[in-house]
């Protein structure tokens, strides 16, 4: 039963009595007609008033049902006006194969969003903004577990995406959100280039260390991937030549066995500067190679 329709009823058994109890008061207490008659209709315009104001209330709920941006912010409201203005004027005109890629991109939108309502996976297209939007929303005390892939120097120091990734993790940990980062190297090579990444991220309170793909045994079946048990999601990149493409999921069961396959990762990985890191991976000063 809607709100409306139980409104009407009460007002309607309200009515009843009030009539009748009228008659009652104006024969004990010998009313005449005429007040008999202004009590009535002083009940007939409260019951009319209230039929506006549920009428009102209906009406609101059908312009939003019918106009679903009337929800949102006004902001939000003119961007999501503005995409639709663009997406109509593209499908109107005569399309290039570029235009046609990118509508039928956005046309996926909505199988997107329904994933996402119901708790399913969905493939997302970039793993700087996916990475980004978990880590703001981690509160201090709570923890962001990444297996990385971007093992070389520009993946964090070119590029305004590049640049905020690395500032918003060093302001995150500054505010007391626990970051473990494992680098997976694919040949000790790699140490040389991202070493200088590496400490200075250690120098802004993230847990850092590194570990060689080959050394993993099949114990990391992804390219890369970010977890926080916390908000219970995770972010996977299933190619290492695709970073663009990541699946986000809120499983529980993925999310608790990426945890462990990340424990078992971290117990392999050698911390930069530890013993281990000095007697396996040493510099030669001329060569300025990892030997």
């Amino acid at each position: 039963m809607s709100r409306a329709m139980f409104l009407r009823i009460i007002i309607g058994l309200f009515g009843i009595v009030f009539v009748v109890l009228t008659f009652w008061l104006s024969a004990r207490f010998r009313l005449n007609t005429s007040t008999k008659l202004v009590i009535i209709l002083a009940f007939a315009l409260a019951t009319f008033f209230a039929e506006v104001i549920i009428a009102i209330d209906n009406l609101e709920k059908r312009l939003k049902n019918a106009f679903p941006l009337l929800d949102l912010s006004l902001k939000d409201q003119v961007v999501i006006n503005d995409t639709i203005k663009l997406y109509n004027k593209l499908k109107r005109s005569h399309m290039g194969i570029s235009t046609r890629i990118a509508l039928a991109d956005f046309e996926k939108i909505h199988h997107v969003l329904s994933q996402a309502e119901k708790g399913g996976d969905f493939v997302f297209h970039d793993i700087y903004s996916a990475s980004m939007i978990l880590l703001a929303a981690l509160e201090p005390g709570q923890s962001f577990k990444v297996a990385s892939n971007l093992t070389k120097r520009f993946y964090w120091k070119s590029g305004k995406n590049m640049t905020e990734h690395a500032k918003l993790n060093y302001s995150q940990a500054k505010r007391g959100i626990h970051i473990e980062r494992v680098f997976i190297l694919n040949k000790e090579e790699e140490l040389s280039e991202i070493k200088e990444i590496m400490a200075e991220q250690e120098e802004n309170n993230i847990d850092i260390s590194y570990v060689l793909r080959s050394d993993l045994d099949k114990m990391l079946p992804y390219a890369s991937f970010a977890i926080s048990e916390d908000q219970t999601t995770g972010i996977i990149s299933h190619r290492e030549d695709s970073l663009g493409k990541v699946t986000v999921t809120s499983n529980n069961e993925i999310i608790t066995d990426l945890a462990t396959k990340f424990d078992d990762i971290k117990r392999q990985s050698i911390k930069l500067g530890s013993k281990t890191h000095q007697t396996n991976y040493i510099v030669d000063s001329n060569s300025q190679t990892v030997i």
